[in-house]
């Protein structure tokens, strides 16, 4: 078993089995990831791992401070009144981001009814 590139294994840390999922990304982002692995001499598998190390704590972070707070029992299933317009806002948001329309309404009402 061959270590992780540029970092020290210690003898108690084993590989964790590989499996494959298939994501849609965008095609030039993956490009990009292809050109990363091959100017750094990794798999992709470390590119995907060393961009969780620098980038998601700090991405929860941010999500967090605009309003998500993750999975909580105390959430509450409401009804809510929409319309056609805001249907179609809602849809248009998750067109744009990728993110679902819901996820994104949360965080517009957190914003909105939120002290500054």
């Amino acid at each position: 078993m061959s270590a992780r590139p540029g970092k020290a294994r210690t003898c108690d840390e084993e590989r964790l089995p590989m499996f494959h999922r298939t994501i849609r990304l965008p095609a030039e982002l993956w490009k990009d990831v292809k050109a990363r692995s091959k100017q750094e001499g990794k798999s992709i598998r470390w590119v995907v791992d060393d961009a969780l190390d620098a980038e998601l704590m700090p991405l929860i972070a941010t999500l967090r401070k605009l309003g998500l707070r993750g999975e909580r029992n105390d959430d509450k299933l409401v009804r809510v009144p929409l319309d056609d317009n805001v249907i179609g806002r809602m849809n248009y948001s998750r067109r744009q981001t990728g993110l679902p329309a819901v996820l994104l309404l949360r965080v517009c009402l957190k914003r909105h009814v939120s002290p500054r």
